[in-house]
């Protein structure tokens, strides 16, 4: 995406379909000029964020729609340019027939993310408040939604330009005793330079944990089902949906590869995994399925180990997993109550659906304690995690410094520095805030 290009663009900000209203965004330089012609003159000097009721038309003055117009005037607005918005009836045709007028008129359609990414190019936010708002747009949970917002109103980026200016005061410092070169100053200021880092990097620590907390808040949690062939996880799978999602059958090896379901559980949205059974095999798509289950199970956040016989001692669980135990229906009833007061194992009939419930509550109290975090501030995209990380990196090597070697402190702070200059976009190269803003819908 080049963001220097030259001219007004249009994009429709709302979902297309059949709806009540639709809204298309207009910004530019020639905004103003635009709603003069499709208001047939009528709207020659909008006043800033002044909402009327307009009728439309395409250059051969027929009448397109009458709408809502709301304009406002650069530089306050989204994206610093004039900006207009168009609130239209929510019919496909109206929609296509505002897009030709405009196409006539000499506008060009936005790109992805345009309209949010020329709104950071002109400071109206910083980076991590962009990567916010479409964290807002995809969040699945209301909690998602309070996060993404309090990250929007640059409560974030404030904790993040404090810990950047404490690592400026550190450096100053450092580089002030190496001017002065006072032999007897130097371990005062290794001192306090060591004691500074060390709190910036117990800060940056807090802030890199939160990333997962935030992706289960947001996009949900990913849990996974696995265990051996026959062990009922495609069973499972479907009673936990409430609906025949997977194909279930006697033979071993029907689930070839990983199916993917979202769901609500409490509060919590969640996406469940279907996966191959874990054997030894021959057959090159079943190993396949087999080497896609264990990548799977690595990277969850929460795991389902079904099994189907009580096992003699049950080592302590390992993280992330619940053991179920499935197909209790076929138990002995002696046997049936033994497995019951077990509390590391949670007992189920995927098949008769019996203890679903009793699952369904250990999964949310799994995923209550997963997402609590004390942390007002929390990081919300890969991008931003690195960043940190790359910044937690240069700090602990000036930590790790010699007293003789202000010289290399003074180097990894201006390395950390510059870490959190790519974490605020200032110093962000093309093809991060390609990737950033490729992901936005072309409205937005």
């Amino acid at each position: 995406m080049n963001g220097n290009k030259e001219g007004t663009y249009f994009g429709l900000s709302t979902p297309l379909g059949r709806s009540a209203t639709a809204t298309i965004r207009i910004s530019g330089y020639k905004s103003k000029g635009v709603l003069n012609k499709i208001t047939a003159g009528k709207l020659k000097n909008p006043k800033h964020k002044n909402t009327s009721v307009f009728d439309i038309y395409n250059k051969n003055n027929d009448l397109i729609d009458n709408v809502l117009i709301t304009f406002f005037e650069a530089p306050n607005s989204y994206t610093g340019e004039d900006l207009v918005e168009i609130h239209t009836h929510g019919n496909p045709v109206i929609i296509d027939m505002v897009y030709d007028a405009l196409f006539e008129l000499g506008l060009r359609l936005a790109e992805p993310g345009e309209f949010t990414r020329t709104a950071y190019l002109n400071d109206k936010i910083d980076l991590i408040q962009a990567e916010s708002i479409l964290s807002l747009i995809n969040s699945n949970t209301k909690e998602g939604v309070g996060l993404s917002l309090n990250n929007i109103s640059g409560s974030l980026s404030k904790k993040i330009k404090k810990m950047r200016s404490n690592i400026i005061s550190t450096l100053g410092f450092v580089e002030y005793e190496l001017d002065i070169s006072e032999t007897d100053n130097q371990r005062k200021t290794i001192t306090q330079a060591h004691k500074n880092i060390k709190n910036l990097l117990l800060e940056t620590s807090e802030l890199i944990s939160t990333a997962k907390y935030a992706r289960i808040k947001t996009i949900g949690a990913q849990i996974v089902i696995y265990g051996k062939p026959n062990a009922g996880k495609s069973t499972l799978f479907n009673s936990l949906l409430n609906y025949e999602r997977s194909i279930v059958t006697d033979i071993k090896g029907t689930t070839r590869d990983t199916i993917e379901e979202i769901s609500t559980i409490g509060s919590h949205s969640v996406v469940f995994i279907d996966t191959a059974g874990i054997r030894t095999t021959e057959n090159p798509i079943e190993k396949l399925g087999v080497k896609r289950t264990q990548e799977k199970i690595s990277t969850a956040d929460l795991s389902l180990h079904m099994i189907t016989s009580a096992p003699k001692k049950i080592k302590l669980k390992p993280k992330n997993n619940i053991t179920v135990l499935n197909k209790i229906d076929l138990l002995e009833k002696n046997e049936l109550n033994k497995v019951r007061n077990n509390k590391n194992l949670v007992c189920v009939s995927a098949k008769n659906k019996t203890g679903i419930r009793q699952l369904l509550k250990r999964i949310n109290k799994e995923l209550d304690l997963k997402t609590q975090s004390k942390t007002t501030n929390q990081i919300t995209s890969p991008r931003q995690e690195q960043s940190l990380k790359n910044a937690q990196k240069e700090l602990q090597r000036a930590l790790e410094c010699k007293e003789d070697n202000l010289e290399i402190i003074a180097h990894h702070l201006t390395g950390a520095i510059k870490a959190f200059d790519v974490l605020m976009g200032r110093t962000s190269p093309d093809d991060i805030l390609e990737n950033v803003f490729s992901n936005f819908c072309v409205g937005k």
